[in-house]
């Protein structure tokens, strides 16, 4: 995943999504770039543009894949 765009995890800052978020910061060789929308919203916009509607989502290329989904994104809009 390193030579492509990098993924993008969306999330609230829940305890569920920091474990995920923590999941994804300590593997080695992957590219993530951890939003936490709970802490500041300034990017919720960019997560509705690109297909987000449920937190926490990795897009990954364009592609939305919800994990552990249990938030509506306009909890944090």
């Amino acid at each position: 995943m390193s030579s492509e765009m990098p993924a993008i995890l969306y999330h609230d800052g829940c305890a569920n999504c920091l474990s995920i978020a923590d999941s994804f910061a300590s593997a080695p060789g992957l590219n993530v770039e951890i939003i936490n929308l709970g802490a500041d919203n300034r990017r919720a916009g960019e997560a509705v543009a690109a297909g987000v509607a449920r937190l926490p989502s990795l897009v990954i290329n364009g592609k939305v894949m919800r994990l552990e989904d249990h938030s509506p994104i306009e909890h944090v809009l």
